[in-house]
């Protein structure tokens, strides 16, 4: 079973029921020029699976579909195109109209579901910070390779590091205001894999608990989070270490981790036992899950700092598209190993691991045995200083 919980992706899987929504029927009639002929689906995202409402077929170039059915309450729904791409949406019922341009999804305009609109917008800020922020830190890695001395780099890093904080709390405001339980649920997932970020802004989860109090997926993450918060108490660490989502996953912190052989970028076979004798992080991601672009550069600075001290990244992802993970590894400077089967969610490896949502990560030592688990951002460069003496 793939739960997501606050690990959601841009794929992700996840619904949620609005409170203030009635059931009843929906219409959404699309117009995209230079949409690609074949198939679309409209699909909910729920807890355990995707779920196909609705499908038709563009046989001719006018670019119009149209999608009918019922919605039980509020839920989040994607158009999903042939060729993988799709458009996020609340849905509530109701007429729903889109218009724009397949070549650039991100100027759709929605008429008839707010919720929808304040959704795409939310999408829109999301993929320019990241952006923002990305070439931020490519400029000092480039910077770096020039042996530019660290008083000169520390405050370009310091200023990505606030601009990064401000973005979370950007998300934050944006998660207190929403009037929608879906785009308030999405809103949070973007915050990332590491629940430390919400056990810090228990108040912000709380107040989406009380305006959704009948919210079943709400509940299902205050519950996550509560069991998170707990777990924490007990043994006495802080989740940035990642030691409280262990249960998340098949393997733990203290196994050794099970080996496994995939094809990288030239269809090269890569082993894991291969990275034997450094210190290994095993990154689980994915070009279309938003929340691991938005991790990447983190990555990326943990890389230039440490990748001459006995540390080697793997990159596993879960595309299904080889060009689309090419183009993520390039765009987001990931110099260092990567593989897949693109296999999506089927890879064997997911369930080798037992990974439940990305951006999942496990930190092996020398011989091999798990370290720590699901660290990010500072978490994941402190304890890389840790171990890397």
């Amino acid at each position: 079973m793939k739960k997501y919980l606050l690990w959601i992706a841009a794929a992700i899987t996840l619904a949620s029921c609005g409170d203030q929504a009635e059931k009843g029927d929906f219409k959404i009639t699309g117009h995209l020029n230079n949409a690609p002929l074949g198939q679309v689906a409209l699909e909910e995202l729920t807890l355990k699976e995707i779920k196909t409402v609705d499908t038709t077929t563009l046989k001719d170039a006018s670019g119009k579909f149209t999608f009918k059915g019922m919605v039980p309450e509020q839920g989040l729904y994607r158009i999903r195109f042939g060729n993988g791409k799709y458009i996020l949406l609340s849905l509530d019922a109701g007429d729903m109209k889109i218009d724009g341009d397949y070549d650039n999804l991100e100027k759709i305009t929605i008429q008839g579901s707010e919720a929808s609109v304040e959704l795409q917008q939310l999408l829109n800020d999301i993929n320019d910070k990241s952006k923002q922020m990305t070439e931020e830190m490519r400029n000092v890695d480039s910077l770096r390779n020039l042996h530019t001395p660290d008083s000169l780099l520390e405050p370009k890093i310091e200023r990505i590091k606030g601009a990064q904080k401000a973005f979370q709390q950007h998300i934050l405001d944006f998660t207190e205001k929403t009037n929608s339980p879906a785009n308030a649920v999405f809103a949070l997932s973007m915050l990332g894999s590491d629940p430390s970020i919400l056990l810090e802004n228990k108040k912000v989860l709380d107040g989406v608990k009380k305006r959704f109090p009948k919210n079943t997926f709400v509940k299902s993450l205050t519950d996550r989070i509560s069991e998170i918060e707990t777990a924490s108490k007990q043994t006495g660490g802080g989740a940035a270490g990642g030691g409280e989502e262990e249960s998340m996953t098949a393997v733990k912190v203290g196994d050794v981790a099970p080996d496994f052989t995939l094809p990288d970028l030239t269809g090269k076979t890569v082993s894991l036992s291969s990275f034997r004798g450094k210190y290994l992080l095993v990154d689980f991601w994915a070009s279309w899950c938003r929340p691991c672009r938005m991790e990447n550069p983190n990555v990326v600075q943990a890389w230039q700092q440490f990748k001459d001290k006995n540390f080697a990244i793997l990159g596993v992802s879960l595309d299904k598209q080889k060009g689309a993970w090419e183009k993520a590894i390039k765009d987001d400077g990931l110099t260092w190993s990567h593989v897949s089967d693109l296999k999506f969610w089927e890879s064997a490896v997911v369930g080798l691991y037992g990974i439940q949502g990305i951006p999942t990560n496990f930190l092996l030592d020398p011989q091999g045995k798990i370290i720590a688990t699901n660290l990010r951002g500072e978490g994941l460069t402190a304890k890389l200083k840790e171990v890397l003496k």
